[in-house]
């Protein structure tokens, strides 16, 4: 379940909220999500994780790193369920904001004009690689752009990270 953080209390159950989440991720395996209306652009699922779990002082960059790969194992398991000749674009991809996790998601691209707007030509911040700095393996078919996000009030630079099919 989703949760913003009000306070500066001790998260508590870390382990057991990394298994449900590995929980989460394996429900995926053999699902795919068919385009309901034709005018649908995508669907998506937010991490489902306390914003403690993922943001802030209480997390680490491995606990942030299980966290990014659940939801790579989601999308690897919505891309191996699609059907073989959908009857329309069919794509998916995680989308990461960095270092703010808790906005990240798992996306189906049903329009590929859509899907390129949040991959981009090109990786604007190569050669940094998030997948390099978690020390993730991403899935075969999947490629990495990232876009520098940071906005003049940001106190922190602020990424964008498209891992996902190739467009």
């Amino acid at each position: 379940m989703r949760q913003i953080a009000v306070s500066n209390k001790k998260l508590r159950g870390i382990p057991r909220r990394l298994r449900s989440l590995e929980k989460w991720a394996s429900r995926f395996e053999g699902f795919s999500r068919p385009q309901s209306t034709p005018k649908e652009k995508y669907f998506n699922w937010k991490i489902p994780v306390h914003s403690a779990l993922v943001e802030g002082n209480q997390t680490t960059i491995e606990i942030q790193a299980f966290c990014v790969m659940q939801l790579l194992r989601a999308a690897k398991y919505l891309a191996d369920a699609a059907p073989d000749n959908p009857k329309g674009y069919y794509r998916v991809a995680c989308l990461l904001t960095w270092p703010w996790l808790h906005r990240s998601e798992v996306t189906i691209f049903y329009s590929q004009d859509y899907y390129k707007g949040f991959l981009g030509e090109q990786n604007s911040l190569a050669p940094e690689r998030i997948s390099e700095k978690l020390g993730l393996l991403l899935p075969q078919s999947f490629i990495e752009h990232g876009h520098d996000v940071t906005q003049p009030d940001d106190e922190t630079t602020v990424q964008w990270w498209c891992l996902g099919q190739q467009a």
